[in-house]
């Protein structure tokens, strides 16, 4: 038994050293998924500056004050602009996730005693920068309030001393009038510089970034091991001697695939919908075409996944070591912002980065139909694209 045993791990031991594909791609894609995720999440362990422009329409001492204990903070960047630049800065780049504006009068109010107020314009897709962004704020706002509880508490100690007031016939004692003072003293409101909310649904991430993940694996699991089956067993071949072109199999295969594809994901959306109450985003039209977009460049990924490998067990490891990269860098596991900006401009090269820009647009940004509409059309700029190599390698081996 033993020996048996023996030499049946040897035999089975000595076919795996034989193929050395299969032997590269194991150990190649595990390395590809850990440089994916180690890269992409790289920023996020580490210390880091945000760029926080300021838009400042005071101009007065205590704007100054505020500005100085920001640019000394050591995770922000603080650059002073203008409102449309600060507003440009958020929405349009990946530089800056938040912008604070001082509003006109501010350290007049604060010198008067009335209630103040620091606006942060804010773009929901950005919520992890916001988060750090936003603890600075708060540290140096704090630090007004401090020093404005501080100085009222002196002037009543030093009328107390004066002899002008009995400070032990105040009923409240310092804590209770450093409460009261700070109470509503500096406020910070948070405004998103779209029209949508500030607040973030961490499912509006997740629900699509996984059904995006999830639709290449069926595709290719479904579009490319069936071309592969139906090529071994010379499903091919026996086309060639009927009428019917092979031009149709690819055909009727990819569109079967393709409606399934977008069954699947508009069913994702309405459960995520009913379960998590995702937002669908203010056009339904425009998640349509984004879904349309995202399954017919899945659908031609995997037909042209399915003419790169020669072998079912072939398809396997390669098709899903590329799947898990686009997935990872096109930020569908989380955020793209969070990923270093070289990662963010190499993640274009797929079409993950496009579907969740425009996911991300329609149900966190709230933005409109044409806004997404660049999107779409590189999805299918994407698909046209897979599917045309995908043609030619297909005809070049048919033909061989």
């Amino acid at each position: 038994m033993a020996r048996a045993l023996f030499t049946l791990t040897v035999k089975d031991l000595r076919l795996l050293v034989r193929d050395r594909g299969a032997l590269v791609l194991l150990l190649l894609a595990p390395l590809v998924v850990i440089s994916a995720a180690g890269f992409s999440l790289s920023t996020l362990y580490q210390s880091s500056r945000h760029l926080l422009p300021v838009v400042d329409l005071d101009g007065g001492a205590v704007s100054e004050k505020l500005l100085k204990t920001l640019r000394e903070a050591p995770e922000l960047n603080v650059a002073l602009v203008g409102a449309e630049e600060a507003r440009r800065l958020v929405s349009e780049t990946p530089r800056a996730g938040a912008a604070l504006l001082v509003p006109e009068g501010f350290s007049e109010a604060i010198r008067k005693g009335e209630p103040a107020k620091l606006v942060l314009w804010t773009d929901p897709v950005k919520h992890l920068e916001v988060l750090k962004i936003r603890v600075a704020v708060e540290r140096a706002r704090a630090g007004l309030v401090t020093a404005r509880v501080a100085a009222r508490i002196a002037v009543v100690q030093v009328l107390t001393y004066a002899g002008d007031v009995d400070f032990e016939s105040l009923s409240e004692d310092s804590a209770a009038l450093a409460e009261r003072i700070a109470e509503g003293t500096v406020a910070l409101e948070e405004a998103s510089v779209f029209s949508g909310p500030t607040e973030f649904n961490t499912f509006d991430q997740n629900v699509p970034g996984f059904s995006v993940t999830f639709l290449l694996l069926g595709m290719l699991f479904g579009v490319g091991l069936g071309l592969l089956d139906e090529r071994e067993w010379g499903m091919v071949y026996r086309l060639s001697a009927s009428p019917v072109p092979p031009a149709a199999l690819l055909a009727g295969k990819m569109l079967s695939r393709f409606a399934a594809g977008v069954v699947q994901m508009i069913l994702l959306f309405l459960f995520g919908r009913a379960a998590f109450g995702i937002s669908l985003g203010p056009s339904l039209p425009a998640l349509g075409l984004t879904i349309v977009g995202i399954a017919f460049a899945s659908a031609a990924f995997a037909f042209l996944a399915a003419t790169l490998a020669r072998s079912r067990d072939a398809i396997l490891p390669i098709g899903t070591m590329a799947v898990v990269a686009m997935a990872a860098i096109g930020g569908c596991w989380w955020p793209i912002t969070i990923e270093p900006m070289w990662l963010q401009k190499l993640a274009h090269l797929f079409p993950t980065a496009w579907a969740m820009e425009a996911f991300n647009d329609l149900m966190l940004r709230q933005r409109a139909l044409i806004s997404v509409l660049p999107k779409v059309g590189a999805l299918l700029g994407f698909g046209l694209g897979y599917l045309a190599l995908g043609v030619h390698l297909y005809e070049s081996r048919r033909l061989a």
